[in-house]
């Protein structure tokens, strides 16, 4: 799994003085791009094959307030042949307790003819290395 840092910021938080539940999505957003950057290039998003976000869903399990240090935890838990599966986790790093688990599955996809695309082997090969398991 990568982990990657993450800034609380003031407007993060709501009236009840904790990372309100909708932010937590922009977090995933940065572990999720920092991944794909990392395994595939700066400017994988930008490329004509490419992945798109299909579905997310998540389990909140402790509040995170503003002084919280945290990172999101990515990585990949399955390869199939048009999609990948992506677990990832907001985690204090002081404590280690898990505050967000999210679930999320990435589609390939064509921009040219904005499509479902295989995903390719190459792509496959890089989480492999990266997860040094098989996908």
């Amino acid at each position: 799994m990568l982990i990657t840092p993450v800034q609380i910021r003031f407007s993060d938080i709501d009236c009840f003085g904790h990372v309100n539940n909708s932010v937590y999505w922009s977090y995933f957003d940065v572990g999720r791009m920092d991944y794909l950057h990392r395994l595939f290039s700066d400017d994988f998003e930008l490329r004509d094959e490419t992945v798109i976000l299909v579905h997310a869903e998540a389990d909140y399990k402790v509040q995170t307030r503003l002084k919280d240090a945290i990172s999101v935890r990515t990585g990949v838990t399955g390869v199939g042949e048009r999609s990948i599966k992506m677990q990832q986790e907001i985690v204090n790093t002081k404590t280690g307790a898990v505050h967000v688990s999210s679930h999320s599955v990435l589609s390939g996809f064509s921009k040219a003819t904005q499509k479902s695309i295989p995903i390719k082997p190459e792509w496959k090969n890089s989480i492999e290395r990266f997860e040094q398991r098989k996908a």
